[in-house]
């Protein structure tokens, strides 16, 4: 049998009017649709008109990548692909649940709702920021946040020496200057709060309680989590794993790890932009995911993918 992954890009991976080469096949429009309706909110104003200030909006942009996800994956499935594992990155992370049956689209839509209306939130209650460290590995980039006092933790393990580090914006500086002097190469993100840190407590005790009160199903494929890149398949286990999702460090280095371990014979990003794939080919370019933002090379995966299927019917 093809072992086929599909990873599904976080936040960041938006960019203005993404969907709107994708409009007039039916399925990717009836799933952009649905999520409209299930979540209240433009879906299709956010994916085909909105420009990239306004889209880069913390609650739209997660909402906005979650649907073109979801809606590239109908059209994957719609051509008969499956995937053997699921992955995503944070907020890509909700994708691969509803794709893996784990949540329903309803759910999944709901939860993303309000992650990122939280997210939102949470930098207008505390004032955080995020940074890009490479040249350094976590260890040292943790040890040298440890020894400077400052409120700035690794939030990100996106390669072995490329950490994304989240906290309080008055310490950006200071680690700058720390981590600089170490050997590293800093580059600010242009975001509004500290995801994935301590400082998002408040919000993420009102997410896990969220969680806990949402209706999970066995998976039909493995999910990877995001903290270690193990396999999940039960109820439970995915919905424990969800309940410090917020403030929990992304190890995607670990996700990629259990990737490469299992050996997929094709990976396919599922959704906009090329950011997983850019990661995973310096991670391991043995592994070479199939881009899916745009409608051409969505059809040239399904097209790379059909004859492999017929070749295992036959």
């Amino acid at each position: 049998m093809i072992q086929t992954g599909w990873i599904f890009p976080g936040q960041g991976a938006q960019s203005a009017r993404m969907a709107a080469k994708f409009i007039g096949r039916g399925t990717f429009e009836t799933v952009l649709d649905t999520i409209e309706d299930l979540s209240g909110k433009p879906v299709r104003d956010f994916t085909t008109k909105m420009a990239d200030p306004d889209l880069k909006r913390t609650d739209r942009a997660q909402l906005a990548i979650f649907a073109m996800s979801s809606a590239i994956a109908a059209c994957l499935r719609e051509e008969g692909l499956s995937p053997a594992f699921v992955a995503g990155h944070s907020l890509g992370h909700f994708s691969a649940l509803a794709a893996s049956g784990a949540l329903s689209l309803e759910d999944a839509t709901q939860l993303v709702v309000e992650r990122g209306q939280l997210m939102l939130f949470s930098g207008e209650r505390v004032v955080g920021g995020m940074g890009v460290v490479q040249g350094l590995s976590a260890d040292v980039v943790s040890e040298t946040l440890k020894e400077a006092k400052l409120k700035i933790w690794p939030a990100n393990l996106n390669l072995p020496e490329q950490i994304v580090v989240s906290g309080a914006v008055e310490d950006l500086d200071p680690a700058r200057a720390a981590l600089t002097a170490k050997g590293g190469k800093w580059v600010a993100l242009n975001v509004s709060g500290a995801f994935h840190s301590p400082l998002l407590a408040n919000e993420a005790r009102a997410f896990a309680d969220r969680i806990k009160e949402t209706a999970f199903s066995t998976s039909i494929c493995p999910v990877l989590s995001n903290k270690d890149g193990s396999p999940m398949r039960s109820a439970r286990d995915i919905q424990d794993d969800l309940l410090t999702h917020m403030t929990g460090q992304v190890n995607w280095t670990a996700v990629m790890s259990q990737i490469a371990d299992q050996a997929p014979e094709s990976l396919i990003e599922v959704g906009p932009g090329k950011v997983l794939t850019g990661l995973m080919l310096r991670f391991n370019p043995a592994l070479k995911p199939a881009s899916t933002g745009v409608p051409a090379l969505m059809d040239r995966a399904i097209a790379a993918h059909k004859p492999q299927m017929q070749e295992v019917a036959a």
